[in-house]
């Protein structure tokens, strides 16, 4: 009778834990609840739907402030980013800043350190050197699942490169202006902008002659100035 009675008592705690082995599989796999980020779909802006980008660098080329107008209603969060090549203890090294930020008005403004920045006590900066040429990356999110992205190579000269180069040049997209000017230490920014156009910004006027643009189905209503945009026929 004793066999009996304990035989009873193990056959109910193994069934026991079986069914409770088999509730504790059951309830994992129907609490598994990550959400699944669905695809983004495209968002088709239309040339005058554009942002406009701008990218004027400060007056020690230490800084460039990117400005974004003519930003859709539509659209709630811009995510940007700017590589770049530099120079450091003889090396070329690429570097890079970018944020995301949410939007609540057509227009926005970011300054974008060619460097980094401590400011514990008082700000103390630390500057890239040699920068000359990099990428600039938007994408624009609405809230209904849409983006669109936006890319141009930028360059940074000083008046000295343009003495030295003749001009100002975007290889990727086989833009070139060629020019003299007659600033002595103004910054230049050259992009393509997300419209269908270049455009070129300066800390200065950027006052100079240009003599010749690359296409020629580019042109620039004002050849006194390298700065302002340059129009695709």
């Amino acid at each position: 009778m004793n066999k009996l009675k304990f035989l009873s008592f193990t056959l109910v705690i193994v069934a026991s834990s079986f069914f409770l082995s088999a509730c504790g599989k059951k309830t994992t796999t129907n609490n598994d609840t990550t959400p699944t980020k669905s695809a983004q779909k495209e968002l088709i802006l239309s040339e005058s739907e554009k942002p406009i980008i701008s990218l004027i660098p400060r007056q020690d080329g230490h800084e460039l402030k990117l400005k974004i107008d003519n930003i859709p209603s539509a659209i709630t969060q811009i995510e940007y980013e700017l590589i770049y090549s530099a120079s450091e203890n003889g090396l070329t090294m690429e570097k890079g800043v970018g944020d995301t930020v949410k939007i609540s008005s057509k227009n926005i403004e970011k300054d974008l350190l060619l460097g980094t920045s401590s400011c514990t006590n008082g700000c103390k900066y630390k500057y890239d050197e040699g920068v000359s040429s990099g990428t600039l990356s938007l994408i624009f999110y609405t809230n209904d699942n849409q983006s669109a992205s936006y890319e141009t190579p930028f360059i940074l000269k000083t008046s000295a490169d343009i003495k030295k180069d003749g001009g100002l040049a975007l290889k990727e997209e086989d833009f070139s202006v060629k020019a003299t000017t007659t600033t002595k230490s103004d910054y230049f920014v050259a992009i393509k902008n997300y419209p269908s156009y270049f455009s070129v910004f300066s800390n200065g006027k950027g006052a100079g002659k240009i003599t010749s643009i690359t296409p020629t189905t580019v042109t620039k209503a004002d050849s006194t100035s390298l700065v302002g945009d340059y129009l695709t026929n």
